[in-house]
């Protein structure tokens, strides 16, 4: 049994009252002291000795001299999809792409290593920074057809809600012009030329159609890349996620999503998984997740460390592929589509009542003003009908475009908005073309939000954005130039990712603050966040990750916080 304490630090507590420390001890998986070096060792001493008046062993005591580091609570992502970012990484990302050019050689070099007949498969584009500004839009099944006639081709957007298709691949799907419109889902769209031929496009609940003719990548395969997620989360210091995952067909992952809590739970028993989780299950029916919850318990693998916390929902779609649901037209559509609902009021309302009579939490997607008004006037009548169990039941995720009622209304029903930073980083350079100068003042207004006293949570959305939470804490200060009226402070930017994200998965009384008798998860910073240049935070350095007491991340050239 042993103690570690840590001193010469700076010490960002993120509790209440935003306390710093120089000092921390932890024991096992609980912190025992945090304050000023001389309190935490005689505390630390006390704790020694009562052990061993208690019949106990009396901890040995280990040191570690940070240097001036800075220690902050182990940071948690409120909002990602943990089975289609390990999917991600089994697949050719093409984040880098800026350009058709690109696209093309990068694809083409795929299908040249592919076996006959085999899918050529890309994620993550996003058409919007192309660099020519006549390349700016998505591609179609023309254009893959260019990759390759001799293999199915299919690329995935960034947001994860619009996919293209060649020719091929069309064929293979046994989608034409004679059957499009009887293939077409609910919720979903699959885009026609004006002769009715499919354009290759599929949008929202559609792309589940193609995503369902992927073979799956082997368990070796699925294995490793659980492992590189685990650990890439941990050397961005995060400790718990609230993961968001399919029960079945529904959903972003199409029949993949069967397997999403299989996978999870295998990597889980195979000890890769270093991270809590709260997961929120996509089904319409709240039943369901009494089976789920005992499922991961049936695990056996560490008391509390996988939960299901409640039901996921969708209100809209995105921006990029113009199904938000807006009051007023997209100023760039040609279209002047509005975005459209992915459910009706109802059907949704059953659902949200259900779940909350069940103690469950419930998370809607909302992304347009419209999809927002919708959403927090739902709530409203579920709570005036049903008695909620608990603070945070309620949330909205993304909550991207609110109008000052909106705001008051949420702030009254006591609504917590998990909202992703890394969104204005990826939107900022196109966004005011798609809503205009006045919509604009009203997207991700988190200085209005924490000012009207809402829990605002912070989240990344992964795979659909990147993980870091330090170049989101950057974002949420210098919002990169975007509407610069809604920036927020570092302290209130760090409480998102640590006390409020906590708050928002149900666990703000065992972490997202480091006090006593809380779980030893924290991270050990190069330098203060409060004491960088906004713009220099993200180039922060993330020395060592903790979480339940335990090292799981540390740099090579510090191999005193080794085992």
């Amino acid at each position: 049994m042993e103690i570690t304490l840590f001193y010469n630090c700076t010490i960002l507590t993120m509790d209440p009252n935003d306390s710093e420390a120089s000092a921390m001890a932890i024991f096992q998986d609980k912190i025992i002291a945090v304050g000023s070096e001389k309190d935490v060792r005689n505390r630390t001493a006390q704790f020694r000795e009562k052990n061993r008046l208690e019949g106990g062993e009396k901890p040995s005591l280990r040191e570690i001299d940070l240097n001036g580091a800075c220690i902050v609570p182990g940071f948690i992502d409120a909002h990602m999809h943990p089975g289609i970012y390990i999917f991600y990484k089994t697949q050719r990302s093409l984040s880098g792409v800026r350009g058709y050019s690109d696209l093309k050689r990068i694809l083409g070099e795929e299908a040249k290593k592919c076996g006959e007949g085999q899918w050529v498969v890309g994620f993550d584009l996003m058409e919007d920074v192309f660099e020519k500004p006549e390349e700016r839009r998505f591609p179609n099944r023309y254009d893959l057809d260019e990759i390759s006639s001799e293999h199915p081709v299919l690329v995935l957007r960034h947001d994860g809600h619009i996919c293209a298709v060649n020719s091929l691949a069309l064929k293979i799907m046994g989608i034409d012009k004679s059957n499009v419109a009887e293939k077409t889902v609910e919720a979903g769209e699959i885009k026609v030329e004006e002769n009715g031929e499919p354009t290759g496009v599929f949008t929202e609940a559609a792309t589940a159609i193609p995503l369902g003719f992927m073979p799956l990548p082997d368990l070796q395969r699925f294995l490793e890349a659980g492992r590189m997620f685990s650990q890439e989360l941990a050397s961005y210091g995060i400790t718990t996620c609230g993961g968001v995952v399919q029960l079945g067909e529904e959903g972003p992952a199409g029949k993949a999503g069967t397997f999403e809590i299989p996978l999870i739970q295998g990597l889980i028993k195979e000890g890769l998984i270093e991270q809590d989780f709260v997961f929120y299950v996509i089904t319409t029916q709240p039943g369901e997740l009494k089976n789920v919850e005992k499922s991961f318990q049936g695990l056996g693998v560490g008391e509390g460390r996988f939960q299901v916390g409640g039901i996921k929902r969708f209100a809209d779609g995105t921006f990029g592929a113009f199904t938000a649901a807006m009051f007023e037209p997209f100023s760039d559509s040609p279209q002047r589509s509005k975005g459209f609902f992915m459910t009706d009021e109802e059907s949704l309302f059953e659902i949200i009542e259900e779940t909350y009579k069940l103690g469950y939490q419930v998370l809607i997607h909302a992304i347009g003003d419209r999809a927002n008004r919708w959403v927090v006037d739902l709530y409203k009548r579920v709570v005036k009908t049903s008695k909620s169990k608990e603070g945070g039941q309620l949330r909205i995720e993304h909550a991207s475009v609110l109008t000052p009622d909106v705001i008051r209304d949420s702030a009254d029903l006591g609504i917590v908005l998990v909202c992703q930073p890394m969104f204005i980083d990826s939107e900022y350079t196109w966004l005011e073309k798609r809503l205009g100068p006045e919509r604009i003042k009203n997207v991700y207004p988190f200085r209005s939000i924490i000012d009207a006293g809402i829990v605002l949570a912070g989240a990344s959305d992964a795979p659909v954005e990147s993980a870091r939470v330090l170049k989101a804490l950057q974002v949420c200060v210098t919002r990169n130039g975007f509407v610069p009226e809604q920036a927020i402070t570092i302290t209130e930017a760090l409480k998102m990712f640590t006390l409020n994200a906590a708050y928002a998965l149900g666990q703000e009384k065992i972490k997202g603050s480091l006090e006593e008798g809380k779980l030893a998860d924290f991270v050990i910073l190069e330098r203060n966040p409060k004491s960088v240049l906004p713009n220099r935070i993200a180039d922060i350095k993330i020395l060592a990750t903790y979480h339940r007491g335990r090292l799981i991340y540390f740099q090579n050239e510090n191999e005193k916080y080794s085992d």
